[in-house]
């Protein structure tokens, strides 16, 4: 869907860490596991809205969103996928003679089952361009073409002021975004086939769009999202622009969560997690990074990906929903197959691809994750354990033998990064945010990168509040590994936190054996803290990465808002007497 400067050339399996874990944990959910099987009746169902399955309503969706993200999953690991073409041959013949898949438009005034049409309608234009943009089947491209001019013949319906005023309000999952999505497969449609209707019917929607309260953010960061594909295809600045203000406007109003997740329901609703905004935003803030070059879009990108991504990922693979409480997150929670599952997956590819970037001949290493980048005469593949032991090894695959710069960032949650090659310290002077080692590389050149973690402490609530990181992870307490802490009255609990001149001391906890391959035991520490209900007996937790939540089995609490002891020397006696 966009143009790379660098391309990944292998398979994922060829990476070993994290990220690549749980990318191969969605892609094997999605091709095998269950339950439910996505097989190939099951993920066509909505493409004809037949009934016995949920949301089959929703013409296109699943099944877009199948096509969609199991193409990218093939162009990142090497592999095809039968089940994936058999499914698009499959759909193509279902597609109505109109153009649209499911069941026909109304005729009158626009309802709600119209809109549920057009939002999945918008998913399978997405999803056939990817994956024509994979394999360039002629019949493809014919059938997204084909899905365009319904579009184009609909949209003076659609367009209309009438529509956007009665669909804009609460209307929520049928709601105005169900047109507006389709904005960015119509400027993929565009890019591909150079039809002026298709760009001028995606000019129409970017003029459409707008946030407002209680508004379905998927639906609107998905339009978003295509207002940046409408600026790539044009590279008319307004629209980049009209993108930037549209990410500081979710920012500024308040719906970005501590641990990076925007809420399903725009503020003053923020009931529950969606595994598709989530996505959204960290794709969002991805593209964002790479045409700007902002460090605060790769900050938000990297708060997102290390905390609510990964949180939200269950171990099954599914991707889905976690409900919000004042302190944390509560039962219940949905492993949301019909879009979430699918919408994840996308996004991890996306993250692959934003790993490294060709900085004018340089080649620069941005996400401390796992990844391929090739800039002039250099390619280096990164394999991350930062979870482990807070490094990741930086490998040379091919060299030409002449100088080139080696561009690693220092990110905001380190206090220093060092590097070394065959065991010594490697020289790379810090400039902009990177460290810059230029040497003449030669393949099989292992660079060591070593993160020097730091603890910070987010206050709320006049301070009586803590939200802790470590390096890039939010901490929390769950209801699996420590039990206690959720005794009756845990509104009282209140923790102890040791600073000295602003800096945060957090004791290591003891290393847990088997901890399993989502762990992240660079980032186990003890917390103190006084029951609320038995005071006179001070407690220790287990203070973990809200990321741990893909360990399973799924837990129904994890408190990530930490009441504080009243002091700032911590536990005083005088709260034990009054306790007591």
């Amino acid at each position: 869907m966009r143009t790379l400067v660098c391309l990944l050339l292998s398979s994922a399996a060829i990476f070993a860490g994290t990220l690549t874990e749980r990318f191969d944990l969605t892609v094997k959910r999605v091709l095998r596991d269950g339950p439910p099987v996505f097989d190939e009746k099951f993920v066509l169902a909505d493409a004809t809205a037949q009934p016995g399955r949920r949301f089959t309503e929703f013409s296109g969706d699943v099944s877009g969103r199948y096509i969609g993200a199991l193409a990218l999953a093939s162009r990142q690991t090497g592999e095809r996928y039968p089940i994936l073409d058999r499914i698009v041959t499959g759909a193509i013949k279902i597609q109505q003679p109109d153009g649209h898949f499911g069941a026909p438009l109304s005729v009158g005034a626009v309802r709600d089952s119209d809109m549920a049409t057009l939002w999945g309608n918008g998913r399978m234009l997405t999803g056939l361009l990817e994956y024509y943009d994979l394999t360039h089947r002629a019949d493809v491209l014919a059938a997204a073409r084909k899905l365009g001019d319904f579009y184009v013949k609909i949209a003076p319906r659609f367009n209309s002021a009438e529509v956007r005023s009665a669909y804009n309000g609460e209307k929520f999952a049928v709601g105005y975004i169900c047109w507006t999505n389709g904005l960015e497969g119509l400027a993929e449609l565009y890019r591909v086939t150079k039809a002026e209707p298709y760009l001028q019917l995606a000019r129409d929607i970017a003029a459409r769009t707008d946030r407002h309260p209680s508004q379905h953010s998927h639906g609107f960061l998905t339009t978003v999202r295509g207002i940046v594909a409408l600026y790539r295809v044009t590279g008319e600045q307004r629209y980049l622009e009209q993108a930037a203000a549209e990410w500081q406007g979710v920012i500024d109003s308040g719906n970005v969560m501590v641990h990076g997740a925007v809420p399903e329901m725009f503020a003053p609703q923020p009931v529950r997690d969606e595994g598709c905004s989530e996505a959204d935003w960290l794709r969002l803030s991805l593209d964002l990074w790479t045409l700007t070059r902002q460090p605060k879009y790769l900050q938000q990108a990297q708060l997102t990906l290390f905390n609510e991504m990964a949180m939200n990922q269950f171990h099954t693979g599914d991707f889905g929903h976690h409900v919000y409480s004042r302190d944390g997150i509560v039962a219940p929670f949905a492993h949301a197959w019909w879009c979430c599952t699918f919408h994840g997956l996308r996004a991890l590819a996306d993250v692959f691809q934003a790993v490294f970037h060709d900085d004018s001949g340089a080649l620069a290493y941005d996400l401390p994750v796992d990844g391929r980048g090739t800039a002039a005469g250099l390619t280096v593949r990164a394999e991350s354990a930062l979870e482990r032991n807070a490094s990741v090894q930086l490998r040379v695959l091919k060299a030409d033998g002449k100088t080139h710069e080696l561009r690693i960032r220092v990110p905001e949650w380190a206090t220093a990064v060092n590097l070394s090659l065959a065991g010594q310290k490697l020289a790379a002077p810090l400039q902009d945010g990177y460290l810059r080692a230029a040497r003449a590389w030669k393949a099989g050149d292992v660079v060591t990168v070593t993160y020097a973690l730091q603890a910070r402490v987010v206050k709320r609530d006049g301070g009586r509040q803590a939200a802790i990181f470590h390096g890039p992870w939010l901490l929390g307490v769950d209801i699996a590994a420590s039990p206690a802490y959720f005794d009756e009255p845990v509104v009282e609990d209140k923790v102890e936190l040791a600073e000295t001149n602003g800096q945060l001391h957090l004791e290591p906890a003891a290393a847990t054996a088997n901890a399993g391959r989502f762990a992240v035991p660079v980032a186990h520490f003890r917390l103190k803290y006084l029951p609320g209900g038995y005071a006179m007996q001070p407690q220790t937790a287990l203070l973990r990465p809200i990321a741990e939540y893909t360990l399973g089995p799924d837990s129904n609490v994890v408190n990530f808002w930490l009441p504080l002891v009243p002091t700032a020397a911590g536990l005083d006696s005088n709260y034990h007497k009054q306790k007591q």
